[in-house]
Order: C-alpha cells, then sequence, then structure tokens
C-alpha cells in the first residue's frame, strides 16, 4: 500500500498553475531575446549604412581633390601667366579660365549622350597631365610637325596635347604620331583640329618647349537616361566623371546632390579673401582668382526606390549647401545622409 502510493507521487505532472508560469516565462525570455536580435540588427544596419556612405565619401573626394588640386597645371606657371591657345575640334575641349570652371545647377553645361544630370552643380577641371617631353629641334612653320626625343607617356594618334614653353601654350589633338631613329613626330593637322596652325614657333631654346597629355575632366550627378522616368532614377543615382567629352565612367552611387564654394583672392593677391557661391564668381568671371575648392557631396544611403534604404527608426532631418545658400530640409523617407566636405586648395594658383 505505501509502495504504490509512493509510486503514484512520483508520476504526478505540472499544475495548470505552474504550467501558466511557465509559459510566461517563456513568452519574456523569447519576447526579451527578440527586442535584442531586432536591436542588434537594426544597430548592425545603420553602422553599415554609415560606413558604406563614409567609404564612398572618401572615395569622391579623394578622385576629386588630385584633379582640383592640379587645376590649370601646364608644368609651369599657370593658365592666367602664359598666352593660351586651344585649336582642337575631334574631339574638341574647353580650357577654363585658370583651369577651373563651376556650372551652377548645370546652366551652361551639356550632359553627354545617354547621361541626365539630375542635381547639383557640375565642375570641370582643365590640365597637363604627365610630365612633359622636350622639344628635340625647332619648328620651322606654324604648322610644321613637333619633333620630340622618345616617347615615355605613349602619345597616339587621338591624344589632346600641349605645348608649352612657359610663355605661350597650344593644346590640339595628335592626328598622327610616328617614330622614326628614335624621333618622334607629332602631325596637328586640320581633320582634328580647327586649324593645323600653332601660334607659336616652340623650339628648343631657354626656356625650351615641352609636350604634354592634356585633360579636361567633368564631374556630375547623373543617371543613365534609359533608367529616368518620372522625375526619379531607378538605378542609384551616382557621381559621373567623364574625361575629354569621352565616355562618362561612375564613380561612386548614392549621390544625391553637389554644391561649392570657391575660395577667392583680390587680384594678385594669394590669399582667399571670401568664400563665393559659383553664380557670383562666374558673373564676374573671377575664375583666375579662385585658389582653393570647398567640395560639398550629399551622400545617401541607398536609393529612393527601395525600402531597405530606410534604415533610420524615425525621418532624418539634414542641411545643405546649394550655390552658396545653406537650407534645412526635412524627407518623408528614413534614409541616412551625410554631408561630405573637403577644402582643396589649387596649388598652380598659388604660385
Amino acid at each position: 500500500m505505501n509502495i504504490d502510493r509512493s509510486l503514484s507521487l512520483r508520476q504526478t505532472g505540472f499544475s495548470l498553475m505552474e504550467l501558466m508560469i511557465a509559459i510566461t516565462i517563456g513568452f519574456i525570455v523569447v519576447a526579451g531575446v527578440g527586442y535584442l536580435y531586432l536591436g542588434s540588427r537594426q544597430t548592425f544596419r545603420t553602422q553599415d549604412n554609415l560606413s558604406t556612405i563614409q567609404e564612398n565619401s572618401r572615395f569622391a573626394l579623394d578622385t576629386m581633390s588630385r584633379d582640383i588640386r592640379m587645376a590649370g597645371y601646364i608644368g609651369c606657371g599657370n593658365f592666367s601667366s602664359i598666352t593660351f591657345n586651344n585649336i582642337t575640334q575631334s574631339p574638341q575641349i574647353t580650357v577654363p579660365t585658370g583651369g577651373l570652371q563651376v556650372f551652377p545647377g548645370g546652366a551652361g553645361w551639356t550632359a553627354p549622350a545617354g547621361i541626365t544630370r539630375v542635381a547639383g552643380d557640375v565642375l570641370r577641371i582643365a590640365r597637363a597631365r604627365s610630365g612633359g617631353v622636350t622639344l628635340t629641334g625647332n619648328m620651322g612653320t606654324l604648322n610644321a610637325n613637333i619633333q620630340i626625343g622618345g616617347n615615355p607617356n605613349n602619345y597616339q594618334a587621338g591624344d589632346i596635347l600641349m605645348v608649352s614653353d612657359c610663355q605661350n601654350g597650344d593644346v590640339f589633338v595628335a592626328n598622327n604620331v610616328s617614330n622614326s631613329g628614335g624621333t618622334v613626330t607629332i602631325a596637328h593637322s586640320n581633320s582634328v583640329n580647327t586649324s593645323d596652325f600653332l601660334s607659336k614657333l616652340y623650339g628648343t631654346s631657354p626656356p625650351p618647349a615641352q609636350v604634354y597629355t592634356f585633360q579636361q575632366t567633368d564631374y556630375f550627378l547623373g543617371c543613365p537616361t534609359t533608367s529616368w522616368a518620372g522625375g526619379q532614377c531607378s538605378v542609384p543615382v551616382a557621381l559621373f566623371q567623364v574625361i575629354n567629352n569621352g565616355v562618362p565612367q561612375p564613380l561612386v552611387d548614392n549621390v544625391e546632390n553637389m554644391g561649392f564654394l570657391l575660395g577667392v583672392a583680390a587680384p594678385s593677391a594669394k590669399v582667399v579673401g571670401s568664400y563665393d557661391d559659383p553664380t557670383t564668381v562666374a558673373a564676374a568671371n573671377n575664375w583666375a582668382n579662385v585658389l582653393s575648392v570647398q567640395v560639398h557631396l550629399l551622400m545617401v544611403g541607398g536609393p529612393a526606390n527601395d525600402t531597405g534604404s530606410n534604415v533610420a527608426v524615425t525621418s532624418q532631418p539634414y542641411s545643405f549647401i546649394v550655390n552658396g545658400t545653406t537650407y534645412a530640409s526635412y524627407p518623408a523617407d528614413r534614409r541616412m545622409r551625410q554631408d561630405a566636405t573637403a577644402t582643396i586648395a589649387i596649388r598652380n594658383h598659388l604660385l
């Protein structure tokens, strides 16, 4: 009798109250784990978003800084210190005063075929790219071919080149580059130029003339035209770079706006007196006195048509500078944004 009762007591299960308490505790534990998971996931998405923004910002600003720093480079002096002549036609490039120009809101600038400019200013930089190669003989006539000793920069037909002696400079398209006995001959016929005549008989007398690769680079925010509809891009808006009016190349995605302030000095001064908006500088044609450029890129953490880009808990207000005016925005989405800024001195304007 005692043995049976002992076995019966050992086989007794949970009471209803104990079961309800256990289930409640389980729910609390699961809810806590779920809350921690969702919180950690949200934190990870936010940090990953910010990391991508910062990585893209660094790459874009570093690339633009290298060009801006060298704006107006001609080997010696700068555009303002020489008499400059441009005869390019195929392709035809524009050489801005001082080697730098900003088109406020893209006004006066034509987008390349296949790409739609969607926002922001456009920046144009013109400069010599490589170390120069010295002429080996004097030009007999203004339309004579240019001769240099060797071709370390691999000049080819179709390249845009510049010949300069620190007093004058001519930019032209090479229609033929040939090598005979170590002497490289560069032709500049009117088949690819507006004329085959240069502005000066360049030669070897001090300072000897040198030949450089020349580059015009435009930076703008764009969207492939096939992806642009209803004021929105179905792919991420990108910062594009186009060299010598060639094929545009996207540098980084998810750049929502781009603006500039220009550090301007008084004539003949070498100290920035004020930071002016591009419209003011353009109206005064004061590009030669721009000593520095302040770049503003509005980076965003994903395209507008991707709901996964909304990583913030609430809308994230931001401020941004457009043509010298700072404005505040309160977007309806929950995407992360950051004003990536850099101030770059134009070293050839400081000479």
